[in-house]
Formats: structure tokens, sequence, C-alpha cells
């Protein structure tokens, strides 16, 4: 019999709503009520002038959070050490240093950058880093995509476990918009809908093999994902069958099935929430539903959460839940 995959922890570190930058990409550039929410980065401004070039900003955050994520499931750094666990990140713009590197490259050529600042200006840096950090030997991927990018992420880990690639996987998803990143952000909000806003954020999920969850004591009521699937906004009536085959809930009735999707310029999740958080979305909305006190509620145990892109192409999981103990 197949393991089931479940979902042992969850986190995650969210910009507050805030002003405008002070400092716009352009003098025509209307804004009106749109907002570019960032996270505090005074941690890592403060640290020691060593652990600063040591890390990037992203790894930096990212080692912090593995920290509390296996707080939070009741792990040891020496406990997930070894090549049974795996690391993977989702984001739809990834490392903003990558960018700046490559225009500082464009104007000065190579002799005008730092090798080490080069060295970093990696999409999987982070990572990479981090997977050094806590002796994470198994498979170790950065992905960056669409919107989707962290539910891409999370198929991928969910694909991991079911192969025997590793018994546990962290799950990150995070958006980051130093310059240029954040101009480009910016300079997309004329064209959005009053009261919009994008955030940075970091969203971490810890997916583990159900044995061996069980095996460290962890209880067999957490959360479960049936099944992943890619979806089209569009989809066929054959393939909205295939879809629901994938997550793997036979015995539920679409009425006893509850829906979130996040996708770009539109409601995260339930409506009223008008925060757009790109890559990071899919994954905040699992967090959320983890530590939300009505998951259970109408009798409704499965879930399917999605992130669509903006050209229509989605991920979604399947969850069945049973009890909710976390706090973001």
């Amino acid at each position: 019999m197949k393991d089931s995959v479940i979902v042992s922890a969850a986190c995650a570190d969210l910009a507050p709503g805030g002003p405008l930058p002070a400092t716009r990409p352009s003098a025509d550039a209307t804004f009106g009520s749109f907002n570019v929410n960032f996270l505090d980065h005074s941690d890592f401004e403060a640290h020691r002038t060593a652990e600063r070039g040591r890390h990037t900003r992203v790894s930096f955050r990212m080692g912090q959070m593995i920290e509390k994520l296996l707080k939070e499931a009741g792990l040891t750094k020496e406990e997930v050490s070894g090549p049974r666990t795996a690391l993977i990140s989702g984001s739809k713009y990834g490392c903003s240093q990558v960018f700046e590197i490559h225009r500082r490259l464009r104007k000065h050529g190579p002799r005008g950058i730092d090798a080490v600042r080069f060295a970093q200006a990696t999409h999987n840096f982070p990572v990479s880093t981090c997977a050094i950090e806590y002796g994470l030997m198994g498979p170790c991927l950065a992905i960056v995509s669409t919107e989707t990018a962290g539910m891409d992420a999370l198929l991928c880990a969910h694909d991991w476990i079911t192969d025997d690639r590793c018994d546990r996987a962290i799950v990150v998803g995070f958006e980051d918009f130093s310059s240029p990143t954040g101009e480009h952000v910016c300079a997309q909000a004329k064209d959005a809908p009053s009261g919009q806003s994008v955030s940075e954020a970091m969203v971490m999920v810890l997916l583990e093999r159900q044995s061996c969850a069980k095996a460290r004591g962890v209880s067999s009521e957490m959360p479960q994902i049936t099944g992943m699937a890619t979806t089209h906004v569009n989809a066929a009536a054959t393939d909205a069958a295939r879809v629901r085959a994938k997550l793997a809930c036979p015995t539920a009735t679409h009425e006893q099935i509850s829906f979130l999707t996040t996708h770009r310029l539109g409601l995260c999740g339930e409506e009223g929430n008008d925060t757009d958080y790109l890559g990071a979305g899919g994954l905040l909305e699992i967090a959320h539903l983890l530590k939300s006190p009505n998951a259970g509620q109408r009798g409704q145990q499965h879930w399917q959460i999605s992130a669509m892109s903006q050209g229509g192409n989605g991920v979604t999981a399947g969850i069945k839940v049973t009890q909710m103990e976390y706090a973001l």
C-alpha cells in the first residue's frame, strides 16, 4: 500500500500593509490606491558583517524560517540532516540579485563585479546555502516560473516523496522585491484594480511520509495531501475528470469539497482579501487552511487549493483535513 504524504508543519513571514515606496520608477506612473508591501529586513541588515557576506537577505530569512519550521514540527537539525530530507523553493521573480548582477555585467563587464556577489546571484543560492547549513543531502531545487511557482514546488516535492527519493521535504514559496524587481512590480501598478496590494512573503510547509511521521510520534490525523494535478481555467470536462482522479477524493462529492484559489491580480483566498503574494500565494492558502478553526466545519474535510497564473494554467492540491493545530 502506497504511503500517504502529510503536511506536518507550516509557517509564514508576511509583509505588513504599508504605503507605496518613496521612489517611483517613472514620473508619469499612476498608482492610485495600489500598494507594494515589503517584508521587514532589519534583522538581516543589523546582523554582523560576516553573516551578511555569507548570506543574501533571502537565504538569511530562509535559514531562520527553517529553524522555526523544524521547531514547529518537533524535529532537530540532526534529525533532518542526511539524504532523506529535500529542500525546494518556488518564486515568480526568484532572487532579485540575479537581475542586478546581470545589469552590472552589462554596464561594467566582468571586472566590475565582486566574485562572491556573482556566486550569490543565482536563483538556487538560498536553497544551496540552507541545504549546506542544515546538512540536507536529499534532492534540492529552486523553481522560478509563474504565480504557480510555490505550488509547482509542492507538486515536485510530493512526487519526490511518492517516488521514494526522500522521506520529507521542506517546501518554500517566496517573493523578493529588491531592485530591479521592485521597479517592475511598481510599474505594473497602473494596470492594477483599485485597492490591490502586492506583497513580499516567505511561506514554508513541511511534507512528510506518514509512516516516518508516525514513527516519531506525530498524530495520524495530520492533514493529508490526497493528490496533485495541473489544470487550466478553461479545461474541458474530460480534463476536469482527470484532475478529480489525480486528486484522489473518490468518496467526496462536489458539494463536500471546499475550494480556494489564488491568482495574479485577483482575489487571494476568501472574498475580501485583495493582497497578492504571487508565487507564495498557493502555499500561503495551505498554511492558512492548516490554522483555520473553520476548516473542518460543514463536513468539509476535503479541500482543493489551487494557484492560477495570468495565462490560466494552474496547479491544484487535494487535501483531506481532520484537525488544525497550527499558528503562523
